[in-house]
């Protein structure tokens, strides 16, 4: 017997109908095969609409023809600690909250590069990442509020290079502040959640296998 809501159920529905139409548009050549993928695809988007807490796009059939076979999105978060062990944070401006820096990798660009660069344009410090603590299906944690793509995590323990900028700016960021791992302040659950924070500090401590789902 399924444990899920049923509005997460059809967002899981809604999310594999997706892949589904974008991976068989990939492939098809036939032109009815390709018109049925697009009201697949368009259903999917009907399904999503019904239980997104926002708006979101409408189908776009020139955008799922080139999508190609659908893969999870990579999601990168730095974890840089002080001696004494408190963790770097930034607040987001989206929506006032604390995370740890990061961000979606680029193409082209490698995961190191991206969590790298995401803290160097976040927290305004150049690191370097040393280790990779974990890598995370989202789907498998609590983070709120869902995705209407599937998200792997990418959590890795990163070396300051640098003192942090005092006059550095950001548009993505308001704030930078170190927290104490045990005392941590409102974090924007939908990007790093409590016990995420407390696996990098473990690793930055002991470095040991990273954790995958």
């Amino acid at each position: 017997m399924t444990t899920e809501r049923p509005a997460d159920e059809v967002r899981r529905t809604a999310m594999e109908l997706t892949a589904l139409a974008e991976s068989g548009l990939a492939y098809c050549r036939d032109q009815f095969d390709i018109e049925r993928f697009h009201r697949l695809g368009t259903i999917a988007r009907e399904l999503m609409h019904h239980v997104s807490s926002e708006d979101l796009p409408v189908y776009e059939r020139a955008v799922a023809s080139v999508a190609g076979y659908t893969t999870p999105k990579l999601d990168v978060r730095g974890g840089v600690f002080a001696p004494d062990g408190r963790v770097l944070l930034v607040r987001e401006v989206s929506d006032d909250q604390w995370t740890l820096p990061g961000g979606w990798c680029d193409v082209l660009e490698t995961p190191r590069e991206a969590v790298e660069r995401e803290i160097l344009e976040e927290a305004g410090i150049r690191v370097r990442a040393i280790h990779l603590a974990g890598l995370l299906d989202r789907e498998a944690w609590p983070h709120h509020p869902p995705y209407d793509r599937h998200v792997y995590k990418l959590f890795f323990v990163c070396d300051q290079l640098g003192d942090v900028d005092p006059d550095f700016v950001s548009n993505e960021t308001s704030e930078v502040a170190w927290h104490p791992v045990d005392d941590l302040p409102e974090l924007s659950i939908a990007r790093v959640l409590p016990e995420q924070i407390q696996m990098l500090h473990r690793h930055w401590q002991n470095p040991e296998p990273a954790h995958f789902d």
